[in-house]
């Protein structure tokens, strides 16, 4: 009873695969010391918050009496003479709040029909009296202002002097 060479290859296959997995397997626990050996360790980085809890794993105290402390069975008694203290806590100042930031007034065209030029989010926006833009509404232009409404605010723009 012969076999075919190809019906072999699955066979062969499947078995260079189940050795690489049980090399690998062996390696691994090798080097995590189940074995009772410490093999080469991996060198891995710790976040800092977790390096003194590793430190005090890997120096562990010797066993013997545990170290006197507060009895949890005994309510209501001090057995520590030199409790610490927990440090106060830093004052904390509340963050002034930042102004909202405000048009700017760019020019003014006062003529029949006036105009103004509104710098306001890096966009400049041309209104006239009664328009919109954004969240205000323009109420008034004179040469030297523009009065805008914002909600129930009221925000009066001056015309920057020269030299400003």
């Amino acid at each position: 009873m012969r076999r075919d060479p190809m019906g072999w290859l699955p066979v062969l296959v499947a078995l260079v695969v189940l050795t690489v997995l049980g090399l690998r397997t062996l390696e691994a626990l090798r080097v995590t010391g189940a074995f009772g050996t410490r093999g080469h360790r991996a060198p891995t980085t710790l976040a800092p918050a977790y390096r003194t809890l590793a430190d005090r794993l890997e120096h562990r105290a010797p066993s013997g009496p545990a170290a006197p402390g507060r009895d949890p069975f005994m309510f209501g008694t001090k057995t520590n003479d030199n409790p610490v203290s927990a440090p106060a806590p830093a004052a904390v100042r509340p963050a002034r709040p930042t102004p909202p930031p405000q048009p700017v007034l760019t020019a003014i065209l006062y003529d029949n029909d006036p105009r103004a030029l509104i710098h306001w989010q890096d966009r400049d926006w041309t209104v006239r009296e009664g328009g919109l833009f954004d969240d205000f509404q323009v109420v008034a232009i004179t040469r030297e202002q523009v009065t805008l409404r914002h909600g129930e605010t009221t925000l009066v723009l001056q015309r920057r002097q020269p030299g400003e």
